[in-house]
């Protein structure tokens, strides 16, 4: 694009200013409507440590690479739904073990041995009692997998360091709401945009097939 259309296509848009006022108020008014319609959710956060007390500390880093590969395990196992089955059933929810997989977010940090959880739901208070159940479950399966027949000690155990926390709304599906609406007043003035920029290239096209009709139907000069 030229300078020449660019300074054409801004004279344009300010020409058509209400279009991209519109654009940007409908998509407002649409996401509005959307986070009103969605209901609340809240999370509850903990962290946890891999902790290994028994011969794997022995070893030259002191069993720092067998916690973080465990962490990384340990991590995917907290939204696994025969653990979140065992959460149902312990607190009597009506909800499907899949279902609160997927309120379970676990990740672990790069180069360490922590493990970050989060437990989603519709009410505060659950979301505090589920992510509490959640981290003696993934416990209990912990101490489960790594008991070795004979030993005294579990080959890596977790040790909570945060307990779950107090429960936060999650804003706008994850996002704070001045993001999301910012997002939406963008969208709203980029495809107001388009509109105008679309319009503008057809009501050209169709001046220059009529310029280009009227030339075909004047008589040839030599015609008689």
């Amino acid at each position: 694009m030229n300078v020449d259309t660019a300074v054409r296509y801004l004279g344009l848009l300010r020409a058509k200013w209400r279009w991209l006022c519109w654009g940007v108020l409908i998509s407002l008014a649409v996401t509005t409507a959307a986070l009103v319609a969605t209901p609340p959710l809240y999370h509850s956060e903990a962290t946890l440590f891999v902790r290994t007390p028994g011969d794997v500390s022995s070893v030259v880093d002191g069993g720092d690479s067998y916690a973080q590969g465990r962490a990384r395990t340990f991590a995917a196992l907290a939204d696994n739904p025969a653990l979140t089955s065992r959460v149902v059933t312990d607190l009597g929810l009506d909800l499907a073990p899949a279902t609160l997989a997927k309120r379970v977010d676990a990740e672990n940090p790069p180069g360490t041995a922590l493990i970050e959880v989060a437990v989603s739901s519709p009410s505060p208070s659950e979301a505090r009692r589920t992510a509490t159940v959640l981290l003696d479950e993934l416990t209990a399966t912990v101490d489960g997998l790594e008991t070795v027949p004979g030993s005294l000690v579990p080959r890596a155990e977790l040790v909570v360091v945060n307990p779950p926390s107090t429960e936060t709304r999650v804003s706008a599906w994850g996002l704070p709401v001045a993001a999301v609406l910012a997002g939406a007043a963008l969208t709203g003035v980029v495809v107001a945009t388009m509109c105008v920029v679309l319009t503008s290239v057809h009501a050209s096209a169709g001046q220059s097939a009529a310029g280009t009709g009227s030339l075909a139907d004047e008589p040839h000069p030599g015609a008689r």
